[in-house]
């Protein structure tokens, strides 16, 4: 059970750090070098950077990758060690307590005390990088890469996506980028999952439309007894968006961001489109004949999700990937076919193309590393961190050490057992043991760690959908948008989730679906949207 947790901890912040693909930028053509290019003799190596005794302090928080339970002290990561060894300059980490982060975070900028190096500095200040530098807490790196990190500035430079996503609107450079590996996308690791047993025991195949879902939904409940039918979250939209994907729009859920979402390089919001008064009155039908589960607004935990998916009362869902297997190993004890598999997102009708579903992990560029004003050695803060995108930092960054995490095979990297089979925790756990945390800067090698089931997944997943309404992850808002989205979007949220789930219910009749809308634009949503239209539209025009 530690090891779910633990594995979806990570993916999850994988999926929450980065998650969207700008599909015009990355359709360039690139050559890019390969594993086994990084792996070859020949590559570029991490330098020595001084003889003089040097420190750099880095701060890094480790709630969703705590691998205390492998290395002790944080100060043991094997990481720090060869960095240390091969640089010269020692790096004393500063960790806040498991949970602590944000108010670890606020309490360094109150001080004024700041780490050299602070990781995940982004993810913690709400203003952005803009204003951390006019603020006096980070550097721009901008006119300093090109001296003191050649290697960054060359990665930075392979793709037109890439050179997009590392600077600002305003052209400045905060940070220093984590950038997936070839910008190549990540596999799809959450959707739609259906009982493929009680598929059988029906003498059904698999569901295509919604009117196909809504016999299989039907004869399970009736037939079968399948009494909570289908799980859906407890605000109404499906975990993934996996049900309202066929009405052509795209919502946040209990499971992933994404307010909004772009459609012909406009930005709408969900609850104002035709698709969310269809989608609402086909589930406050399913749900007045019983096929939604009845007790889905106290689905709220993970424990509960768990409990209603292995009840044997719970025909289908939408979950992650990486719980499949501990799903399916709680049902066989209840019921010894119990087997739910991945299946593609309902359609309204044969062909259908889909637009929006998880928010697929693509080419995300995110925000990791910056260097604050209070460094004495930023020059070679700088040079430090270039070495994490040489190749041997590639390989270092995303395989550890080898012979002791991986082995070459054919010039290419392979994990060992320390990795692939320890009982300490799953194989993503233990990379951020012996290889980089996956919130470090670095090239990152999106799906180093999965296996062929997850690919395999994926693939059902992404059968009809393209992914083309997801916001780009690289937007940022700028103070005032931001201002605007603090000021309104909570109440907007609050209401549109406490609005959906009395709709499907049947405690609002869908005949205020108008009056629903005119209280969204009264609560200032059209200010909001176009807040986000702003910050896209300075986007696309980087």
């Amino acid at each position: 059970m530690k090891g779910v947790f633990t594995m979806l901890k990570r993916l999850l912040s994988i999926l929450l750090a980065a998650l969207m693909l700008l599909g015009c930028a990355c359709a360039e053509t690139v050559e890019w070098p390969t594993l086994a290019d990084h792996a070859s003799p020949d590559g570029t190596k991490i330098q020595h950077l001084t003889d003089e005794p040097v420190t750099l302090t880095i701060w890094c928080g480790i709630t969703s990758h705590d691998v205390t339970n492998v290395v002790g002290d944080i100060q043991n990561l094997d990481i720090l060690k060869t960095l240390e060894e091969k640089t010269g300059i020692h790096l004393e980490m500063i960790v806040p307590p498991i949970g602590e982060d944000a108010n670890n975070f606020s309490l360094m900028l109150t001080s004024g005390k700041y780490a050299d190096i602070i990781i995940g500095f982004d993810n913690n200040y709400s203003k952005g990088g803009d204003a951390a530098i006019d603020e006096g807490i980070i550097i721009d790196l901008k006119d300093l890469v090109e001296q003191y990190a050649p290697n960054y500035e060359k990665a930075r430079h392979a793709s037109l996506y890439r050179e997009i996503n590392t600077v600002t609107d305003s052209g400045r450079m905060p940070y220093f980028c984590q950038m997936p590996y070839m910008d190549k996308e990540g596999e799809t690791q959450c959707g739609l999952i259906i009982r493929k047993d009680i598929l059988d025991k029906l003498g059904m195949e698999m569901p295509v439309t919604f009117d196909d879902w809504h016999e299989y939904l039907t004869r399970a409940k009736n037939e079968l007894g399948m009494t909570r039918g289908f799980g859906l979250a407890y605000t109404g939209i499906s975990k993934y968006n996996a049900l309202n994907a066929a009405f052509d729009f795209g919502m946040a859920d209990v499971a992933q961001g994404g307010n909004f979402f772009v459609k012909d390089g406009k930005v709408q919001y969900g609850p104002l489109t035709e698709g969310y008064r269809e989608y609402v009155a086909l589930m406050a039908q399913w749900y007045a004949e019983g096929l939604i589960d009845p007790d889905f607004t106290s689905t709220v935990t993970f424990d509960d999700g768990i409990a209603m998916m292995s009840s044997n009362l719970c025909a289908a869902t939408s979950e992650h990937g990486g719980v499949l297997d501990y799903i399916n190993s709680l049902g066989v004890a209840v019921d010894p076919d119990f087997k739910f598999v991945p299946v593609p997102y309902p359609v309204l009708k044969e062909g259908q193309q889909l637009h929006y579903g998880q928010i697929k992990g693509g080419a995300s560029i995110a925000k990791a590393a910056a260097i604050s004003t209070a460094c004495k050695h930023p020059e070679l803060a700088l040079q430090l961190l270039d070495q994490l995108y040489t190749d041997e930092g590639f390989m270092l960054c995303n395989y550890g050490t080898e012979g002791k995490s991986y082995e070459l095979v054919d010039g290419v990297p392979v994990f060992t057992d320390l990795i692939m089979n320890n009982d300490l925790g799953t194989s993503t756990h233990m990379m951020s043991a012996y290889a980089a945390f996956i919130s470090w800067p670095f090239e990152t090698n999106l799906g180093r760690e999965f296996d062929e089931s997850v690919f395999a997944n994926g693939r059902v997943w992404d059968t009809n959908n393209d992914y083309s309404y997801s916001f780009p992850a690289g937007v940022t808002l700028n103070e005032g948008e931001k201002e605007v989205y603090g000021d309104y979007y909570g109440d907007i949220e609050t209401y549109v989730n406490e609005m959906t789930v009395k709709f499907i219910m049947g405690l609002e009749p869908l005949e205020n679906l108008d009056s629903f809308v005119e209280t969204l634009h009264s609560l200032s949503v059209d200010e909001v949207i176009n807040a986000y239209q702003s910050a896209y539209d300075r986007y696309m025009a980087r």
